[in-house]
Parts: structure tokens; sequence; C-alpha cells
């Protein structure tokens, strides 16, 4: 990982200890979900595109989908 991703990871870390802290203060397990949803959607895009861009060892990993439309030739 770069030390923007880890950077990134932290601080997301970070903002959610924070929001599970007023979620105990308050008595409220709802307060800031969307936040959370935010975050939690936001560093699991990034991190697919990361992968993505350069998989390394986990290539082999991966499962190829035909493109939508795209036609099967035998």
């Amino acid at each position: 990982m770069t030390n923007k991703t880890c950077d990134r990871l932290n601080l997301g870390a970070k903002r959610l200890d924070k929001l599970d802290r007023r979620r105990e203060e308050t008595r409220s397990p709802r307060l800031g979900y969307d936040t959370e949803r935010e975050i939690v959607d936001r560093e699991l895009g990034e991190l697919e595109r990361d992968i993505m861009a350069d998989p390394g060892a986990l290539e082999s990993l991966f499962v190829r989908l035909p493109k939508p439309g795209a036609s099967k030739t035998a």
C-alpha cells in the first residue's frame, strides 16, 4: 500500500472511532450512519481501483466477466 492509501485509511478509521464514541455517548446507534456508509463505500471503491490498477499477486484470483452485450463466440 502506498503512503497515500495508508494515510487515507487511518483518517477514515479515526473518523469511524469518533463516530462510535459519539454513538455510545448519545446512546444513538444510528447516529452518523450516512457518514459511516460514505466512508466505507469510498474506501472500498478506492481499494478496488488500486488493486485493479496494480493487481500484483492477486491477479491470479481475478474472475473475468464478459462485458454486457458482448456476443459469445465458439
